[in-house]
C-alpha cells in the first residue's frame, strides 16, 4: 500500500479549509440546534501545512440555547443537510441564563497523529 506524502497532505488540508466550512451543535441525543459558518462566529484556524486544524464556536445562552443541553459538535461541508464529516462529543453543558457562555473547540489532524 502506498503512502501519502507530504505535498498530499498540504493538498488534502488546502480542500478542507476550502469546503469543510459548517459547524452544527448537537445536545447529546443529536438533536440539532444550530449550523455555523465563518459568517456567524465560526473561526478556522490552520495552514496547509499545518497538521492541526481548528474549529472554535463562542456560543451564549441566547434564545437559540437557552435551557438547551449541548453534547456534540459537527463538521459538514455544506450549510444545510449533508453527511458528517467528523463528529466531537464533549461533556455535556446546560445553558441556564442568557450570561451562560460555552466555547467549543473541534480539531482534526491531518494526518492524525496516533
Amino acid at each position: 500500500m502506498a503512502q501519502i506524502n507530504n505535498y498530499g497532505y498540504e493538498k488534502l488540508r488546502e480542500y478542507i479549509l476550502s469546503n469543510w466550512k459548517y459547524l452544527e451543535i448537537q445536545t447529546p441525543t443529536s438533536e440539532v440546534l444550530k449550523r455555523y459558518s465563518t459568517s456567524n462566529g465560526l473561526v478556522i484556524t490552520g495552514t496547509s501545512t499545518s497538521t492541526e486544524l481548528e474549529y472554535k464556536l463562542v456560543i451564549t445562552g441566547d434564545a437559540t440555547f437557552l435551557s438547551k443541553t449541548v453534547g456534540k459538535s459537527v463538521l459538514f461541508n455544506v450549510a444545510t443537510n449533508g453527511s458528517p464529516i467528523a463528529t466531537e462529543v464533549f461533556n455535556p453543558f446546560t445553558f441556564e441564563t442568557v450570561d451562560d457562555q460555552l466555547t467549543i473547540i473541534h480539531k482534526l489532524q491531518v494526518p492524525q497523529i496516533v
